[in-house]
């Protein structure tokens, strides 16, 4: 008499598994690298210290009134997922004033670019709005420096490209503008 039974025959198996559990399986898939490693490296947070710091920075006041929607698109920030991605949109922790600043960085080399420090709504309901207080930018692009209104229109251009930060008080930048030639000057070879 032939048994029927509702196991299925195992499938023979093709190769030899090199994996001692599922946990090992699912290490290997990620090279090493553990859940916290991944949390971190995907995380927006600046980590002081942790970049290359800007050559010759320089800093101007801005001013510049920012919506209530647009802050939570700044704190949010923008992390590189691939290559092909330039620029990583980290944000750093509230100092105890709630002061937050924003830190554009070329992915790639890890170096910052540009510093949106942003100052909080004011609390006591006067009417008024968060304020993109100052910038600071690199000095030194490769021998080459902008003025302070180029390098707020490249940081704004890049924020509306990866936050879709709207500024709505300022003009629409066409890409163009990000690396406009004239306004640049050449540093003198030292």
């Amino acid at each position: 008499m032939t048994s029927h039974s509702s196991v299925e025959p195992e499938k023979p198996k093709t190769g030899v598994s090199t994996a001692d559990s599922e946990s090992d399986v699912e290490r290997d898939t990620y090279g090493d690298v553990d859940e916290e490693e991944m949390k971190k490296w995907l995380s927006t947070v600046y980590e002081r210290g942790s970049k290359t710091p800007m050559k010759e920075p320089l800093t101007a006041s801005w001013g510049l009134p920012i919506s209530d929607t647009d802050v939570e698109k700044l704190k949010v920030g923008f992390k590189s997922k691939s290559m092909d991605d330039k620029w990583d949109m980290l944000i750093e922790e509230p100092d105890e004033n709630g002061n937050i600043s924003l830190h554009i960085i070329r992915h790639w080399v890890q170096q910052e670019c540009y510093i949106l420090h942003i100052v909080p709504k004011p609390s006591n309901n006067d009417g008024g709005s968060a304020k993109i207080q100052s910038i600071t930018w690199k000095g030194n692009k490769a021998g080459w420096q902008c003025d302070a209104e180029q390098a707020k229109k490249e940081a704004v251009i890049l924020t509306r490209v990866h936050l879709h930060c709207e500024f709505e008080t300022l003009p629409h930048y066409p890409s163009s503008m990000f690396w406009d030639r004239s306004a640049y000057r050449k540093l003198d070879a030292e």
